[in-house]
């Protein structure tokens, strides 16, 4: 991964309710997500750090060079991806990418050729004459996303959910030495080749993890709700190995596992020891607000969550 930074923060104070200044750097070639719903912070940061939307205060660059984001030199080095994504009554595919493409800057040569490629790239190829606005949610958000690679940015900031057919070509924009930002109001939504993501309440970025951080967190914080026919007895269900916190629901229990394949092997187990079969299984994640809780900060006040080349080991 290139060591450029992409994307920076100075004393940026999202809201006016923000308790420390977010102090990010977004590497060349990286992708973080900003997780969180729209009761939190996550898609007005997106905005702000596309430079859409102006913080409480503070600064964000674009660069080494430390470019104004909001500059006019900063122009098409950023682009935004909404997924609101929505074209004037009767626009197809292929006229939209067509006016991207030109006012990109790209020749009337140069763009059949590259559209071309662009509708393979995003598999819109059996869209092309298709009105955008008909279009399934999904070909909608990859048309908005294949208009903004026309200028061939630096950063893309994208307001998801998006298609799972993206991620794979998030990864090509980041072996290429692109940054992604990218908002996502659920943790199965998130990308496999995401490298920090920053967990976002309503006023503050409370922290930023690894994926696989974020991942453990997950394992121990889940709890399985599991229903037996014939009922089992709760003091059977306590004996499950590695079962913590047992809470008997409607038709069944509620508890927690520090290993969901390890957590269903023993529930078979454990049932067909006890002569019962299992007739619900179901694996809830945990909330916000317990996310929250279990990352939040040990940091002293005003120490920076700077996502940088030595937390990477690049």
């Amino acid at each position: 991964m290139d060591s450029s930074v992409q994307l920076s923060t100075e004393e940026l104070y999202i809201t006016g309710r923000s308790g420390d200044p977010l102090e990010l750097a977004v590497l060349a070639g990286s992708m973080i997500v900003l997780l969180g719903d729209d009761t939190t912070i996550a898609p007005d940061l997106a905005l702000v750090l596309a430079g859409r939307k102006s913080p409480a205060s503070g600064m964000i660059h674009l660069g080494d060079n430390n470019l104004d984001i909001t500059s006019h030199n900063a122009r098409d080095r950023v682009e935004y991806v909404s997924c609101n994504f929505s074209c004037p009554q009767g626009m197809t595919v292929s006229g939209h990418l067509s006016l991207a493409s030109a006012a990109a800057g790209h020749s009337r040569k140069d763009t059949r050729d590259i559209l071309s490629q662009l509708y393979t790239w995003c598999s819109l190829e059996n869209c092309m004459d298709a009105e955008v606005n008909d279009l399934s949610p999904d070909d909608r958000y990859l048309t908005a996303f294949a208009a903004a690679c026309l200028p061939i940015p630096d950063v893309f900031v994208l307001q998801g959910p998006f298609p799972d057919k993206l991620h794979p070509l998030l990864e090509d924009l980041c072996q290429g030495g692109c940054a992604v930002i990218a908002s996502l109001p659920e943790i199965h939504t998130i990308p496999q080749s995401t490298d920090r993501i920053a967990i976002c309440d309503s006023d503050d970025v409370r922290q930023i993890v690894r994926l696989q951080e974020l991942s453990d967190a997950c394992s121990i914080l889940m709890r399985l709700h599991v229903r037996f026919f014939p009922v089992l007895p709760r003091a059977v269900m306590e004996s499950l190995p590695g079962a913590r916190d047992v809470l008997a629901i409607r038709g069944g229990y509620e508890f927690r596992h520090p290993g969901l394949s390890a957590a269903v092997t023993n529930l078979v187990n454990l049932a067909r020891a006890n002569s019962r079969q299992i007739v619900g299984l179901e694996v809830k994640p945990p909330s916000y607000s317990e996310l929250i809780e279990y990352f939040t900060p040990d940091d002293e006040p005003g120490e920076a969550d700077l996502f940088c080349a030595e937390d990477l080991d690049i």
